[in-house]
């Protein structure tokens, strides 16, 4: 069973290598570089320290970090935030990232602050726009050549999910 919660110190061993996984950071659209345990420490503390952030680490069934879901940029007046997940390379396919999905639409809606999230993805990553879709999340534009990784442009999806009813 997959449990998210607020990040530990014994997950920054497991955090350090999703942030070292080359394959794992090009499809989060990131710009990877390496991370020592120190940088992952720093980075977790800005995440958990920031007032714009929702951010929670997902955990398999024997309680080990296995990825984190993070909302940033909430913008308290216009009610969106900009959604993140991400799962280790090894833990994928075991339905961790469905479960953080609904765990982060939760506290989305349970912060109080969020009426919608929003999310860039690889156009050309099936895996992720399905679990996106499944989640309720719609494309609403696409940005064209927009990141580049080592092999060419990639075309960036926009999407977003309400958390609350529209009229």
């Amino acid at each position: 069973m997959t449990n998210c919660r607020p990040p530990r110190e014994a997950d920054v061993p497991a955090l350090a290598e999703i942030r070292n996984d080359l394959a794992t950071q090009y499809a989060l659209l990131a710009s990877p570089r390496p991370n020592t345990l120190d940088d992952v420490r720093a980075w977790i503390g800005r995440r958990t320290a920031d007032p714009a952030a929702l951010f929670h680490v997902v955990a398999d069934e024997t309680d080990a970090a296995v990825g984190f879901t993070q909302v940033v940029g909430i913008d308290d007046e216009n009610r969106h935030g900009a959604f993140g997940i991400a799962i280790d390379r090894r833990h994928r396919g075991r339905g961790h990232g469905r479960a953080a999905l609904e765990h982060a639409f939760a506290a989305a809606r349970a912060d109080g602050r969020l009426d919608k999230l929003v999310l860039q993805v690889a156009a050309d990553n099936e895996r992720a726009l399905a679990l996106y879709r499944a989640a309720g999340f719609r494309e609403v534009g696409v940005h064209r050549r927009h990141y580049r990784a080592p092999d060419g442009w990639h075309d960036v999806a926009v999407m977003e999910c309400f958390l609350v009813a529209q009229p």
